[in-house]
């Protein structure tokens, strides 16, 4: 792919100051030639690469914000970013044609009076300040940072359009922001993630909350964009049984064998898919963005497609986690921890956790279905959708890592990437196959309703 221009609103203006000059065409035909010339389209995606970054940077250390709050964070983040570049892209429409109770504000002057970098950076710094709850002092000092040195490389701006962008990408992030704390539901639970008034059931194959509680247990009613209904629900798990021959003890006795054997090649894939560990590596949705955000470097995509990718991946993930939360507080299936050691193996351990010395630790909230198979699905189906299925990628999201195998692994499909990902919970000990199957489907079921919320419409 051609690499991208970054687009000057002075070239700009001289341009469209030369139009009116050699003559006076009707005003339809002046909006036309401003938009050709002002679209979103000739802008670079350098900076939302950088934005990612900083994401990823913060969310890593914020342990109640994750996994389900931040899908609904990076939902709304990249919304506001996508509206406030919207009026240079004349082939979309705004999400508020399709979410009742959203209103983007009009934009108050041609679009030949804004550079979109410009409104997207100071929509971004909004939505960071407002959206990463638990960001501590050095965590706003990044955000601020970056926000200025981006500002500071369009130093030379005519000042009218740089005053426009920013206060229009402000106002953007502000109907963006208020439309999100009309979800009642979520704001209350972002608040309370390990919520003291659930009581999970109990029986034969239920899930046992261990110290801590349970997390995000009300996340199922939070509020959704494309995908409602029967589609929020998974099918009944397979029925508890300690019969040798049943897939439910079969699945678990594969995880058991897998633990026991510890073979390198599985222990590899199981440690560089986790993304569980607080403090080393950012959630597992935000790892799918971490994937996007290498996948729009290396392919140098202009600010508008970036934009269009980055608002499906994020409306995907929001209904995915809600979707997969509202199935795992549904049954309450229970995790290996306490099948195997109950009726397979005594001595049974997961490996999440050994990389930072922590041993046997389980996720704080039912197994079926597994998140991260959920945000694997609808991986398959958004990237797939902007990259095609034949990709081959070299995912570097952990080379860096001393503290577990992270060194890189390379695809040659988005499907044999993300499912992996999505059976890694195997090895590791946290899942049976029959969560993460469900996972999948799952995931490819909300991505798929991502990709049919019409945002390009001609």
């Amino acid at each position: 792919m051609n690499k991208i221009l970054l687009y000057k609103p002075l070239i700009l203006f001289v341009l469209i100051s030369a139009l009116f000059a050699a003559c006076e065409p009707d005003p339809e035909l002046t909006k036309e030639k401003v938009q050709i010339l002002n679209k979103t389209s000739n802008y670079s995606s350098k900076h939302t690469t950088e934005w990612l970054t900083v994401y990823m940077n913060v969310e890593k250390d914020l342990p109640n914000f994750r996994p389900a709050a931040t899908s609904r964070a990076l939902a709304y983040i990249w919304m506001a970013a996508y509206e406030a570049a919207l009026p240079g892209m004349p082939k979309f429409v705004s999400n508020d044609t399709k979410l009742s109770g959203l209103n983007i504000p009009a934009l108050p002057h041609g679009v030949e009076r804004y550079d979109w970098n410009i409104a997207v950076n100071a929509a971004l710094a909004s939505c960071y300040e407002h959206f990463l709850l638990g960001a501590n002092t050095e965590h706003k000092a990044k955000i601020k940072d970056l926000e200025v040195k981006i500002n500071g490389e369009y130093s030379s701006t005519e000042q009218e359009i740089f005053t426009n962008s920013q206060e229009w990408g402000r106002a953007v992030a502000d109907a963006i922001i208020a439309y999100s704390k009309t979800d009642e539901e979520a704001e209350k639970q972002v608040l309370d993630a390990f919520a003291s008034d659930y009581t999970p059931p109990q029986g034969e194959g239920k899930w046992r909350a261990q110290k801590g509680g349970a997390l995000f247990p009300y996340w199922g009613k939070v509020r959704t964009f494309a995908s409602f209904g029967d589609d929020l629900l998974s099918p009944e798990p397979p029925a508890f049984s300690t019969n040798q021959k049943s897939i439910y003890y079969i699945d678990f006795l594969e995880v058991n064998a897998d633990i026991m054997k510890n073979d390198n090649e599985k222990r590899w894939r199981a440690e560089f898919w986790s993304d569980d560990l607080v403090g080393v590596t950012f959630s597992p949705p935000a790892r799918i963005f971490q994937i996007a955000n290498q996948m729009i470097e290396i392919e140098q995509l202009d600010l508008e497609t970036a934009l269009h990718l980055l608002v499906k991946l994020g409306i995907a993930e929001n209904d995915g986690a809600v979707a997969a939360w509202r199935s795992k507080y549904h049954y309450n299936t229970e995790r290996p921890i306490h099948f195997i050691t109950d009726h397979i193996n005594p001595d049974f351990m997961t490996i999440l956790g050994q990389a930072m010395g922590n041993n046997n630790v389980t996720p704080p909230f039912p197994g079926y279905p597994s998140g991260h198979s959920t945000f694997g699905g609808l991986g398959i189906s958004v990237l797939t959708h902007f990259f095609g299925e034949d990709y081959t990628f070299t995912d570097r999201c952990h080379e860096d890592r001393a503290e577990f195998k992270g060194y890189p692994r390379t695809y040659t499909t988005i499907t044999a990437m993300m499912q992996e990902n999505a059976y890694s919970r195997i090895p590791l000990g946290v899942h049976p196959r029959f969560d993460c199957d469900e996972g999948l489907r799952l995931g490819k079921l909300v991505g798929n309703n991502a990709i049919k919320y019409a945002l390009k419409v001609r």
